[in-house]
């Protein structure tokens, strides 16, 4: 970032959860997007929801990039993005609805599409595990295991000659090996219609982003998902299946980490997660617990479940910041902690009496660690109307300053509260 003030940022930026996501990220990027060239996503897929409320309404995105609402700013799909289709276009409908244009938006013709099967095979792996993982269902972990196998198709497989054997092998395959019951002409008649109505939109997507960081454009890579759900740094194997952090980034458009010149790693100021997995700052208070479901509208963008909240977790904060070079923080829904009469912060873990940090991949590691805290003392003050950091309180200032102190990086924004402009540009 060229600049320090967040709100006038330039260069190449991304924007990443630093935590197990559902942290703002649809609402930071909407906002950061005013000033990009190029808005780019770079993993997940339908399993994925970014909230944006402004102008044009509410809305729910999950394959879209969050930089859609600016018309002058090109909207990428990477090629890291899997691309369910169905819910793209239906994304696409509902955004022409309220009179937001697509037509500044790219699909890679690299990226994996997920089909039907690949839903049907999700839940039916979720159906016979003994301990669930928490799958949203909606087929994204198997589309990635047909990347990774080499079977999956692609974008650019819909406009090939051979795309309709391709699809009937494949379709013969799954009825075969998964008992299905895979109606092939109705595939191929949906797999036509959706391939017209987003053939405009398909493009090489990785010459733009890489002529575009030559040329000095403003570049805001949108992550999906939190960092601790990252397929080799989560706690396997309660993780989702791309790369969440900044080598996702250099995975979808082959470019080197050194290229991205400011990373903002985004949190609550307290932690959720959905889903199963071990959550070591779980609040088991019960009062409290539903206080901050409640207040914090702690329900699931894309699975409608309920998000576990716990007490902000700096352990796995820092260890995100410093693996993904993060250069500033943005902490959203502090106003969510306002009435609460004292605050926790991990500030470390336990494990048998001795000090330990985080391990990548391990679940079971995870879920024996004790957290350390740290208490602080609350503030009744409602929060929406500040936008500077001195109209905060006392109370909520110190929780902003102990979280830069632990975590060494400078916080660049607060929201304190769900509209666009109620946040603290610092």
């Amino acid at each position: 970032m060229r600049k320090h003030n967040l709100r006038e940022w330039q260069g190449t930026a991304a924007v990443i959860g630093v935590d197990w996501g559902d942290s703002g990220k649809g609402r930071l990027i909407d906002d950061l997007a005013q000033r990009a060239d190029i808005v780019a996503r770079y993993n997940g897929g339908s399993n994925t929801g970014h909230t944006v409320k402004n102008h044009y309404g509410k809305f729910a995105l999950h394959i879209i990039p969050s930089g859609i609402f600016n018309p002058r700013a090109q909207n990428i799909i990477g090629r890291g993005v899997a691309v369910d289709l169905e819910s793209l276009i239906d994304e696409i409908n509902l955004l022409k609805s309220a009179k937001v244009s697509c037509k500044n938006l790219k699909i890679d013709e690299q990226a994996i599409l997920t089909t039907p099967w690949h839903k049907m095979r999700d839940g039916l792996r979720e159906k016979f595990r003994d301990a669930k993982i928490g799958t949203t269902k909606k087929g994204v972990g198997p589309t990635y295991a047909d990347r990774i196998e080499r079977v999956g198709l692609r974008i650019k497989d819909l406009y090939e000659r051979n795309f309709a054997k391709q699809l009937r092998d494949e379709i013969s395959f799954q009825n075969k090996f998964f008992n299905f019951k895979l109606s092939y002409p109705k595939i191929l008649t949906t797999f036509k219609k959706y391939a017209k109505i987003i053939k405009p939109l398909v493009s090489q997507t990785i010459p733009i982003i890489q002529k575009s960081i030559k040329d000095g454009k403003n570049i805001l890579f949108e992550g999906a998902q939190g960092y601790f759900l990252d397929i080799d740094a989560g706690a396997y194997p309660f993780v989702t299946s791309s790369n969440t952090g900044i080598i996702g980034i250099c995975r979808s458009f082959d470019i080197h980490p050194s290229q991205i010149e400011s990373v903002i790693g985004i949190t609550k100021a307290y932690t959720t997660r959905v889903g199963a997995g071990p959550m070591p700052t779980a609040i088991a208070d019960l009062k409290t617990r539903n206080w901050i479901i409640k207040k914090g509208g702690e329900i699931g963008t894309t699975s409608g479940r309920i998000r576990d909240p716990g007490w902000l977790d700096l352990v796995l904060v820092k260890k995100a910041v410093e693996t993904n070079h993060v250069t500033s923080l943005a902490v959203t829904k502090i106003d969510v902690l306002s009435g609460l009469p004292q605050i926790k912060l991990c500030v470390g873990y336990t494990q048998n009496g001795q000090n330990v940090g985080y391990v990548s991949g391990d679940a079971d590691y995870l879920a024996r660690v004790k957290p350390v805290y740290e208490t602080l003392p609350g503030w009744k003050d409602d929060l929406r109307e500040a936008r500077i950091l001195s109209d905060l309180p006392n109370n909520a200032r110190t929780f902003i300053r102990r979280v830069v102190d632990f975590v060494k990086v400078p916080v660049s924004y607060i929201g304190v509260g769900p509209e666009r402009t109620e946040a603290i540009y610092v």
